[in-house]
């Protein structure tokens, strides 16, 4: 029985302490309850892109002419170092709804993820793909009304978590959808009772799901080959 697991909660919102942050650590909670109730413990990791600076990807084909992971100076490769040495068992993204999509902060850090994939084109790049097949991702969202584009948001996460290889989960239906209903205080996701509790089921779903691939690869015996 495997008896460790890491989960990461990431949140894209530029604010720290606000809607989407306390809609991925409610996730996180979640998956920590999911591992007392079976024997494992779950170790839990908040990322914040607060005050971060993440600029979008120029294509300007720097990282294949180098043979590096991109080569802009900001703030993203400490973050993704966070997320590929090692990878976690599982990771929950989380966004604000702006103009019925991500955010620009979080589209930003997806797209400079590109440099990550390049051995898929380019044999002669120096570093393989990251081994995700065997994490879990699921997605949070949080908008102003029920109809703002929580669903297109929630989308473009999964969308993401597929292309870099985890093993995707939904929540309630597609992902952990929150309101906060035109009200503009930062802690105002804490009165939607549904939303709550739709990050709690993909926290649990996460960490369900990481655990059985965790369980699955150590049941198998032997180095699993990974699929770039």
């Amino acid at each position: 029985m495997v008896r460790i697991l890491k989960i990461v909660g990431l949140s894209t919102s530029p604010r720290s302490e606000a809607n989407t942050e306390y809609m991925v650590l409610e996730a996180l909670s979640a998956s920590k309850s999911f591992g007392v109730q079976v024997g494992c413990s779950v170790e839990t990791e908040l990322i914040s892109l607060a005050k971060k600076t993440i600029l979008p990807c120029r294509h300007c084909d720097s990282c294949i002419r180098q043979k590096s992971y991109c080569v802009i100076k900001d703030d993203w490769l400490s973050i993704i170092d966070r997320l590929i040495n090692p990878a976690p068992d599982g990771l929950i993204v989380g966004s604000p709804v702006y103009f019925f999509h991500i955010n620009s902060l979080g589209r930003a850090f997806m797209e400079r993820c590109t440099c990550l994939l390049k051995k898929r084109w380019d044999q002669e790049f120096p570093h393989n793909p990251p081994d995700f097949s065997r994490a879990a991702g699921g997605a949070i969202a949080v908008g102003t009304g029920r109809n703002s584009g929580i669903e297109h948001t929630i989308s473009d996460i999964l969308d993401w978590l597929l292309m870099m290889g985890f093993v995707v989960v939904g929540g309630s239906n597609i992902g952990g959808g929150g309101w906060t209903q035109e009200d503009t205080r930062i802690s105002a996701i804490n009165k939607d009772l549904l939303g709550l509790e739709a990050a709690r089921l993909v926290g649990q779903k996460v960490a369900k799901t990481a655990l059985l691939l965790k369980q699955g690869a150590a049941s198998f015996g032997k180095e699993l080959p990974i699929i770039p």
